[in-house]
Order: structure tokens, then C-alpha cells, then sequence
């Protein structure tokens, strides 16, 4: 992400942060304030409809206690009630229903038979056991669904059994909630009745509005439509009215103790916390395009400064030193310029001092390098003049013996010499690489190494076909003495041993090569200096230099190949070299190939 859309951003979290905070506590201190104020009103039409509820079975009580008195009082009901002639019983318990208001008033006997119905005249005869079971409440009042002419109603009734001239009947009043005020009107109100362990998600019809079950066992009754309000999500609020039995509200039609509940929500409050809602988002968008484009001119105004100084640094980075800092933005940035440009300065003075110390280390490590070369070639000049001496001391014959036997490994390595001063003259670490025979080079560096420190034994397994590689003679020749020689001064320190040169076939990734491997059974090299044991000048010898293997891999690197090293304390150590195969004299007429002691056409 660029620098000019972190400052983008970053003003529009800015700008949107304290829009969004401060809408959310305008709307939470609104909301809340009309949500306090609105459930203290409705807590106080919850109290009245709880004074409602209790008057209304007062009521009802009442007036169970006159239609009985009425019934005992009358001759006509006594008479018509001794002989079974129930016209007279219909019709006093239609006037006395009439006369007090009353929606319900019948009279049953004690097998739950209708004797007369002020709801339902025609009903009279029929047994109904369900709502003669109301009076095994002894008269306490009970919600339940009787069936009028028109509709089935949600009533509340009051049931008692009494004896009129000696016969016992059971007498029933009861009249719809809504007609009682039981039931808050208005949309945004309802009556919620919570049962004991009820069984949720059935429905009931009760009043002129619908009860759902809301998923905890209640049910819901409005008067209007329900919607979503028939869930306690749908709800504001809820405020406990008192308890009553509720016949029927299990499928079994058994009576249960409910709790009784007026729940309600305030759409003119639903329709202001929208608006609330509305207007934060239309607040949250202007203020979101304004930190835009504000944010977009403000981040142009400080980027294009940075852009010109990251620009600078980049051609300063590819080794542009000459490149200044600008000035011509802020005050923090063309005091960064000049801090900069101060920097470069001394940047550029500590370049050429490098410089300066590169060339005297180059030249010392030259001088080294040389030193180790050149000590290298004079080690197998040195092992024949003492074989020379030897067979000098033995007689004349023993020393022209000697001297046939030796010359070659004394030209070789004097042929050696004059190339390696050669590559010096030159400077041509990296020449033309050339094409070399791996397994003369092995033979005559063992040949070389015949006469090695006593108890120690160079062996060589070079195969017994050429190995041409991709290396010219003198490197090769450079690679393989260091690390003969090192594993003869590894062996030799241990008490004598060991060291075999092998030469293999070998494969590495797509490209055919040849492996040479030096593995000595000196002690070996500890495990905590390996991964140094490559940097020049590292040893762990103390007559040693350190860059016999920093020299071999260095050569062996710069004609892509590879080389490895791996010890174990105690068992030795083995290097193994890896270098592409080259094409040897039969495959290119007229190439120049090099072997270890000269050259062919």
C-alpha cells in the first residue's frame, strides 16, 4: 500500500471515528430517554389493567352468588327443575343475564348436562363435561373458550355447585376479555399469558386477536394484528399482571396456573430510532467523501515531497552517488534533505577509503594466496631432492636410478610453477575455462605425494578413463594439492594415516560431471567450527594459513561447480568436489586441451 493511501485512510478513520461515536451517543441518550419515559406509561396501564383483572373477578364472583340466590329464591326454577320442564330455568337465567350485563350464564347438572344456556338456548340438553369441570375450582376464576353463535370466545368464568329445592346443578357465569377490559387495546399492546411448563409453539384464539406461542412456553393475545410482535423479540418490554387458571391450554384440555403478562412496543419509538439510523449513515457518508477528497489533496501535498526524496534515494541505491537531496516541500523535509545530503557526503568519503583499503587487503591476500600457491608447488620439489639425496648417500647407480624415476614429478612440478606465474602475471583468476583430464591431474599430485611424511599414505583411484572437466589445468591442479595437502597434514598430526583420492562419474541436477572426493582418517573437524571452516584465513592448525579450502572453493565456484565437506570427529573428514564434464580432444578437432604436465593440439 502506497504512502498517499495510508494518508487517505488514515483521515478517513479519523474523520468517521467522531462522527460515529457521537451519533451513536445521540442516538443511545434519545432512544433511551423516550424508552425510560415510555415504560413508565406503559407500567401504569399495567397496573390498571392488574386492577382490571381483579375487579373484573370480583365481579364475576358477585354476580355467580346472585344467579345462584336467584335460582334458589324463584318457585318457577324450583318447579321447573323438580318436574324437567326447563323453560322456565332458560328464561329467568336469560333475563338475570340480561339484566346484569352478564355474556354468559348457564346452569348445569351434576352429570354436566346443559339445563339452560342465556348464550346458547338451543344448547339446553346437551352434556358438556369440560365446562361442567369448571366448578371443581370451588368457584375460582378460570380463562377458557366457550363456543358462541357467531365465533368461539376466550372468556373468564366462575363456576360453583349449589342445591336448588334439593337438587344439586351447577351454575356458571363468564363473559369475554375484551368485554371485561382484560385485553390492552391498541396495536402496539398485548396480553402475554406464560404457563407452568406449558408446551410452546401451539395457537389459540383469544378475544378478537391471536395467541402464539413465542418458543418459552407463553402465548400471545392483542387485539389486532400480530406480525412480529408475537415474539419476544418483537417486544419492548413486559410487565407481570398476575396469575390465573387457564382451562384448555394443552391439547388435553386440562386447566394450568399461567402467568399473565401485558407486553408492548412503540412504533413512533421504532420510527425514531430509524431516523436516528438514517441520519448517522447520511452523516457517516458526507463525512466519509469530504475526508476523501480532503485526505486525497492533503496526502498529494505531502507525498509528492516523499516521492521525490524515495526517488532520489532509489538512483543513490543503484550507485548514483553524484544525486543530491532537492529541497521544496515542508520544513521537516528539506531538513531531511539536507541531513541526507550531509549523509551521502560522507558516504561518498567512506566509499574511497573502502577503495583504498580494498586494494592494500586485495594486494595482501594476492600476496598470500601466491605465498600458499607457490609453497604448494615447491612441496613435491622438495620430496624428490630428498629422494635424491637419499640415493646419493646409497651410490652412483641408486642415484641415476632416482633421478629417471623422479624427473618427471620434478618437470611437472616446475611446469607448475611457470603457469601459476603465469595466471599470476595475468591476473586471470577468471580466464577462459579450459578443458582438463581430472584423473592425470590426480595422478600426478599422488605421484608427487609418493614420498610423504612417514606413516603417511596417499592413495589414488583416478579410474581408468579419461575424466575431462571444465577446468583449467593450473586451477585444477591448485584445488586438488590443497586438499591433498590438507588431509596429509590431518593425518599426519594424528600419528599417520590415510588419505584417498577418488574420481567418479557423477551426476548433478541436468548436467553430467565427475566427482572428486579426498577423504582422510585424520581426527576430523569439531562441529561448531565447520560452517567456518570456508572463510579465508581460518584454520585450525597452527602453522596453518586458512585458505587452502577458501582458494579451492573459490576456483571450483567460479566454473560452476560445487564443493562439500563432511567430518566426523574421531573417523575423519572427506571433500568432495563436483565439476561439469567437458569435451575431451576426440570430440573437438583443433582444441586446445590441457593435462597436467603440458598441452596438445
Amino acid at each position: 500500500m502506497s504512502f498517499r493511501s495510508r494518508l487517505v485512510i488514515g483521515g478517513l478513520i479519523v474523520a468517521l471515528i467522531p462522527v460515529l461515536l457521537l451519533g451513536l451517543l445521540v442516538r443511545g441518550q434519545g432512544v433511551g430517554r423516550l424508552s425510560q419515559a415510555n415504560t413508565q406509561r406503559m407500567a401504569e396501564r399495567a397496573e390498571r389493567l392488574t386492577v382490571a383483572w381483579a375487579s373484573a373477578a370480583e365481579a364475576l364472583g358477585e354476580r355467580l352468588e346472585t344467579l345462584g340466590a336467584l335460582l334458589a329464591e324463584e318457585n318457577e326454577v324450583r318447579v321447573a327443575l323438580r318436574t324437567a320442564q326447563g323453560q322456565a330455568l332458560q328464561d329467568a337465567v336469560t333475563r338475570y343475564a340480561n339484566s346484569s350485563g352478564l355474556g354468559v350464564a348457564c346452569v348445569l347438572d351434576r352429570t354436566g348436562t346443559i339445563l339452560a344456556a342465556s348464550h346458547f338456548p338451543g344448547d339446553a340438553g346437551r352434556r358438556d363435561p369440560v365446562l361442567a369441570s369448571l366448578a371443581d375450582h370451588r368457584g375460582l376464576p378460570v380463562v377458557t373458550t366457550l363456543s358462541l353463535p357467531a365465533y368461539d370466545a376466550t372468556v373468564l368464568a366462575r363456576a360453583r355447585r349449589i342445591a336448588v329445592a334439593g337438587i344439586e346443578v351447577i351454575v356458571i357465569v363468564a363473559e369475554e376479555l375484551p368485554a371485561l377490559g382484560l385485553v390492552p387495546a391498541g396495536a402496539e399492546l398485548a396480553l402475554v399469558a406464560v404457563a407452568e411448563g406449558g408446551a410452546p409453539g401451539t395457537e389459540r384464539v383469544v378475544g378478537d386477536g391471536i395467541a402464539i406461542g413465542d418458543g418459552t412456553g407463553s402465548r400471545l393475545a392483542d387485539t389486532g394484528a400480530v406480525g412480529s410482535f408475537g415474539t419476544e423479540a418483537g417486544q419492548q418490554g413486559r410487565q407481570p399482571i398476575g396469575r390465573v387458571l387457564w382451562q384448555g391450554w394443552e391439547e388435553a384440555g386440562e386447566t394450568v396456573p399461567v402467568e399473565l403478562a401485558m407486553a408492548w412496543r412503540d412504533p413512533l419509538l421504532a420510527d425514531l430510532v430509524r431516523s436516528y439510523d438514517r441520519a448517522l449513515l447520511f452523516s457517516l457518508a458526507v463525512a466519509a467523501l469530504l475526508a476523501f477528497f480532503l485526505g486525497r489533496a492533503m496526502s498529494r501535498r505531502l507525498s509528492v515531497p516523499v516521492e521525490r526524496l524515495a526517488a532520489t534515494a532509489r538512483r543513490v541505491h543503484m550507485g548514483r552517488l553524484e544525486e543530491t537531496f532537492g529541497r521544496g516541500g515542508a520544513r521537516e523535509l528539506d531538513r531531511l534533505g539536507f541531513f541526507l545530503n550531509g549523509m551521502l557526503q560522507r558516504i561518498r568519503e567512506g566509499i574511497a577509503q573502502v577503495k583504498n583499503a580494498e586494494k592494500r587487503a586485495t594486494l595482501g591476500e594476492l600476496a598470500r594466496q601466491v605465498n600458499h600457491d607457490v609453497r604448494n608447488g615447491l612441496v613435491p620439489i622438495r620430496n624428490v631432492m630428498d629422494h635424491l639425496g637419499e640415493a646419493h648417500r646409497s651410490g652412483p647407480a641408486e642415484l641415476a636410478g632416482a633421478f629417471d624415476a623422479r624427473s618427471g614429478t620434478l618437470a611437472a612440478s616446475l611446469d607448475y610453477l611457470g603457469e601459476l606465474a603465469d595466471q599470476y602475471r595475468a591476473v586471470a583468476v577468471h580466464g577462459a575455462r579450459e578443458r582438463t583430464d581430472l584423473r592425470e591431474v590426480v595422478r600426478s599430485v599422488v605421484e608427487a605425494n609418493e614420498a610423504a611424511p612417514a606413516g603417511v599414505r596417499v592413495v589414488g583411484e583416478p579410474g581408468r578413463e579419461p575424466a575431462w572437466v571444465e577446468m583449467d589445468a593450473v586451477s585444477l591442479r591448485r584445488v586438488v594439492e590443497n586438499l591433498v595437502g590438507n588431509g596429509v597434514e590431518a593425518v599426519r598430526g594424528h600419528g599417520g594415516g590415510v588419505v584417498r583420492v577418488t574420481v567418479k562419474a557423477a551426476r548433478d541436477g541436468d548436467r553430467d560431471g565427475y566427482r572428486l572426493a579426498v577423504a582422510d582418517d585424520g581426527p576430523g573437524i569439531p562441529a561448531d567450527v565447520r560452517a567456518r571452516i570456508f572463510e579465508p584465513f581460518f584454520t585450525t592448525r597452527r602453522e596453518g594459513t586458512g585458505l587452502g579450502l577458501a582458494i579451492a572453493r573459490r576456483l571450483v565456484r567460479d566454473v560452476g561447480g560445487s564443493i562439500v565437506l563432511e567430518s566426523e570427529e574421531g573417523r575423519g573428514t572427506c571433500v568432495s568436489v563436483h565439476l561439469n564434464a567437458g569435451e575431451g580432444p576426440d570430440d573437438i578437432h583443433g582444441e586446445r586441451s590441457v593435462t597436467a604436465g603440458g598441452e596438445s593440439l
